[in-house]
This record gives structure tokens, sequence and C-alpha cells, in this order.
């Protein structure tokens, strides 16, 4: 779900960046939560709360915070931390939008893994109105703009949001982004193909390979993996084979981009949750259904491209539902490396969190983890500088 199309929403985020006048669009490779004390980083939040921080040192402070709650599993804490520093923020967000938008982000992510839809789709479009209002040429406002179809997506028919990407793919043309523009069509080509527009799909990613653009080596990687994964799907596996042999030794360098993988395992609510649907509508009490679980998960992509080393690496008790996770995972397959000797970004962590959209159930008037039990993902691996422009391809 929001995992991979809205991995840009990542929470290893932001900088501790100086007050610029205007202040501009926060970095993403500064603020790394290494080593600090979550004591520590308390205190940097309650000194905002106290009134002692700007905007932006704000925004900083309570997302490194959020950060570390997250990683520890404390989703309710990091949720409510950044729940709090939007409406802090919310009178003076004009005067800082790009980092407002950040914190907004980071609090939808919280929220998908969390399970609250509703807030997560708030806070997604948030970000988009914030920075449509302020700067709607930016390369932030348009990716903004993107996670927020991509999160509709979830709910609404694709007929609309294929509309939606188009648009989006033409206000980015305008706005002499071509790139985002070639992303919004490798995210239209991806709904194209779920709703049978196969040729339409295919002209979509063929326009892509066929564009002479500086700095495409990426995106046209991404559309040549995303064809070969749509006849995957019908069965032609030996087109992975066939891309992995014709790949490039600039594509190589580009660094672990994933081929092919076997569809995530379709959890069956965990173990609080009962397994007929129904019964969703017979539990009065105000507990939970599905409970909220959580592992991150290891592993090492070989200079073949092939996984190795699955692990568990934590998680909340009782990880025996994850164990399909890593068996699909170990099936993965990744571009190989062009030097058999480079390792660098080929370990990786993933955190996966098995949650549930929020409802109110019938004979009930709490609205409660219940419905449309999944599994969130995120990467949290801290990517090298060289994997910063790695491409992503659509689910």
């Amino acid at each position: 779900m929001v995992n991979q199309l809205l991995a840009g929403a990542s929470l290893l985020l932001l900088a501790s960046a100086t007050q610029a006048q205007p202040p501009g669009p926060l970095q993403r490779d500064e603020i790394v939560v290494v080593g600090a004390k979550l004591a520590d980083l308390k205190a940097d939040v309650a000194r905002c709360e106290a009134g002692g921080c700007s905007v932006r040192e704000d925004v900083i402070a309570t997302v490194r915070y959020a950060e570390a709650e997250f990683r520890e599993g404390n989703y309710h804490d990091a949720r409510t931390a950044l729940g709090k520093a939007v409406s802090r923020t919310k009178k003076n967000a004009d005067s800082d939008p790009f980092a407002v938008a950040e914190l907004h982000t980071a609090r939808a992510t919280v929220a998908w893994h969390f399970g609250d839809q509703r807030e997560a789709l708030r806070a997604t479009g948030a970000t988009t109105r914030l920075l449509d209002r302020h700067a709607p040429q930016s390369p932030n406002a348009l990716m903004a703009r993107m996670r927020l179809i991509q999160a509709q997506y979830q709910i609404d028919g694709p007929s609309f949001n294929i509309a939606q990407l188009e648009d989006l793919s033409a206000r980015a043309t305008d706005a002499d982004q071509p790139l985002i523009a070639m992303r919004a069509d490798l995210g239209r080509a991806a709904m194209l193909y779920r709703a049978n527009r196969r040729e339409q799909a295919m002209e979509l990613l063929n326009a892509i390979q066929a564009s002479n653009l500086p700095q495409t080596t990426g995106l046209k990687l991404a559309s040549e993996v995303l064809a070969m994964r749509l006849a995957a799907r019908d069965g032609d596996m030996q087109a992975v084979e066939a891309l992995i042999a014709r790949l490039t030794e600039d594509q190589k360098r580009i660094g672990p981009t994933l081929v092919w993988a076997p569809d995530l395992p379709v959890p069956r609510g965990g173990d609080l949750a009962p397994s007929d649907p129904l019964l969703y509508q017979l539990q009065p009490f105000g507990a939970d259904l599905v409970g909220l679980k959580w592992v991150d998960i290891g592993y090492q992509i070989g200079p073949d491209g092939r996984v190795e080393s699955v692990d568990v690496l934590r998680g909340s008790p009782r990880w025996q539902w994850s164990k399909p996770l890593v068996e699909a995972i170990g099936r993965r397959r990744y571009t190989p490396a062009a030097d058999s000797d480079d390792l660098v970004g080929r370990y990786r962590v993933e955190r996966y969190t098995l949650t549930a959209d929020f409802v109110v159930p019938k004979n009930s008037m709490i609205r409660r983890r219940a419905a449309n039990p999944r599994f969130e993902q995120i990467d949290l691996t801290v990517a090298p500088p060289r994997q910063a422009n790695a491409p992503t391809v659509p689910s």
C-alpha cells in the first residue's frame, strides 16, 4: 500500500538547517537519529513546546523525536508528538511552508502504519494545500500532489486517479520539471495496467524509455522494470532473467533496484482479529480487533542481485506472523552489482507493520482498528549518498 507508493514519505528526513529568508525546502540528508538518547530528543521537543523554537526548529526536533519513537515501535507516542507539533505550528505555517509540509508528511507516514487512514489522508492533503498555496510549481508541491493521488488510489476508483496523474504530468511539464512528469507517467502506467488498459500503459512506458532527456537513466530503468513486472504477472518469468541480462553497466551502478518480488502475503488480521469479517459487527467491546504488530527485517543483496540472510532483527512480541514476509523477501531479485566487491547499499532494513483501518463497528460508538488488515512497509535503511536518486518502481 502506502509502503512503496508512498516511499517518499520516509521519516528519515530533514536537516538542521540555518534560518533563511525566505526559508527554503528542508534537506533530507542531515538529520539521522543514530546514538541519540530518547530523553534528549524529548527535551528538545519540550523546549519547543515552551515556545523556545522557530517553526523550522520545532519541525526538526519533533520529527527527530517521532522517528526515534517510531523505530522503537512506540507508534502512539510518535503520532501524538507529531499531532501536537501540527497544532503548535498551525498559526505560523505560512512563515515556513516547506518545513510544516514535511511535518505533515511525517504525520501521514506514522498514521498509515498506525492504521488511521483518515488522519493519513488529512495530513497528506494538508501538505498539498500548503505547498500549492506557496510554491505550486516547485518539485516539493508536485511530489506532494503525487503522494496525495497515490494515497487516494487506495480508496477511489482507478479512473479518477489516472486522470489526476495525467493532469499532474502536464502540470510538471509546464513547470519545467520533466523528471517529475515521467514519475507521474510511471504511476499512471501502473494504474492503467491494473485497469486492464494495457496498450495505453505500454505506450507510456515506451515513451519514457525513448526519452533523450538528461539524468533519466534511473527512470528509464524503472520503466523497463515496470514493463517486465507487468509481463511477469502474466506468467512470463523469463522476462525477469532477460531484463537482468541486458542491464548496462550504468544501470548496475545506480545501486540495487528491485527487479521482481512476489506479492506480499495477505494477513488474516493478526492474533486478535476474528477470522470471519461478519464477526466485526458482533463485537460491542472497545478493544481493537486487529492488534498492532511490527518487525524490522534485515537482508543482504548479493552481487548477483539475489537476496541472502533474511532475518527478523527485532519487533513486537510473537513474531510468527512475519514468517511469510521473510519468505517473500528471500525470493526477490535486484539488479546485480557492476563490481562483485561493491557492497554499498546492499544491506537493507525494512519495517513491516501489521495494521488495519479504523472503523466504528455495528452496535458500538468506538472507532477502532478492525477493517482491511494489511502490512504497511517502510525502508529504514540509511542510504549512502549515491543511492539518493535510485529509482522507485510503482507496485
